[in-house]
């Protein structure tokens, strides 16, 4: 193998990867467009809270599901 190529089975399952990373942030993207409403959290359906709805009015998720979330995404 040349230098600066993959195999095919690496190169498929990095293409796997992308398209698993991109769905799961069209999904996200989704879930966050559903404001909440209610003022629950969309993760552990706990309350968002009031200084956080102020600052965020279009948060869907309480600080510590936004965290973990965003650890996870590793933001």
């Amino acid at each position: 193998m040349s230098r600066g190529f993959r195999n095919a089975d690496e190169t498929q399952s990095m293409s796997d990867k992308a398209v698993a990373e991109q769905i799961e942030r069209i999904i996200d993207r989704g879930r966050e467009d559903v404001a909440a409403v209610d003022g629950r959290c969309n993760d552990c359906g706990g309350p968002i809270g009031a200084e956080r709805l102020e600052a965020l009015p279009s948060a869907t998720r309480c600080v510590a599901c936004q965290a973990a979330w965003e650890q996870r995404a590793g933001r």
